[in-house]
C-alpha cells in the first residue's frame, strides 16, 4: 500500500515540477518586454523551488515508511533521483538559459554563474541525507524488531564466530 501511495505522489510531483520547469522556460522564449519576461520567469521559478523541497520531504517520509515496512530502500533512492534530476535541470539548464537571457538583453553584466556549483553541492548533500536517513531507519528497525535480526543467517554465523574466538 505504501508503495502505491508513493508512486502516485511521485507522479504528481513530477508533473507539477515539469509544468513549472516548462512554464519558467517559456517565459524566456517571450518576444515581449525582457523585464516582463524576467519577472514571469522569477515568479514561476520561485514557486518551483519550494514545491521541489516540499515534494522531496513528503517522498522521503513515504520512503522511510516503505523502508520500515519492507526493509527495501528503493523509494528513498528514487526520491534522491527525483530531487537530483530537477535540481540539475534547474541549475544546469534553466538558470543558465536565464543567465544568458539577461546577458543578451542587457539586464545583467555578470561574467559567470555559480548555479552549476550550487547544483553539485545540493545533489551531494541530498545523497548524504538519504544515505544517513536509510542507515538510521534500518538501525532503529533492527532495535525495534530484534527477532528479525536473529532470523538472519549472517547474524547467526557472526555470533558463532565470536563464541569460538579464544580471546
Amino acid at each position: 500500500m505504501w508503495s502505491k501511495i508513493y508512486l502516485v505522489i511521485l507522479a504528481i510531483a513530477c508533473l507539477v515540477m515539469a509544468f513549472f520547469t516548462f512554464y519558467s522556460w517559456s517565459w524566456l522564449q517571450s518576444i515581449g518586454l525582457p523585464a516582463a519576461a524576467v519577472a514571469g520567469y522569477e515568479y514561476h521559478a520561485g514557486l518551483a523551488w519550494p514545491v521541489l523541497w516540499i515534494a522531496t520531504v513528503v517522498l522521503l517520509v513515504l520512503g522511510n515508511a516503505i523502508l520500515w515496512a519492507s526493509e527495501r530502500a528503493w523509494a528513498m533512492w528514487v526520491t534522491f533521483i527525483y530531487f537530483s534530476a530537477f535540481a540539475v535541470i534547474r541549475y544546469f539548464w534553466l538558470d543558465q538559459a536565464f543567465f544568458q537571457f539577461k546577458k543578451t538583453n542587457g539586464l545583467f553584466d555578470g561574467s559567470f554563474s555559480i548555479a552549476p556549483l550550487m547544483a553539485v553541492i545540493l545533489v551531494v548533500l541530498m545523497a548524504a541525507i538519504v544515505f544517513f536517513d536509510q542507515f538510521i531507519v534500518l538501525r532503529l528497525r533492527a532495535k525495534t524488531y530484534p527477532a528479525a535480526a536473529q532470523d538472519d543467517p549472517q547474524a547467526e554465523s557472526q555470533k558463532e564466530e565470536k563464541a569460538s574466538d579464544p580471546e
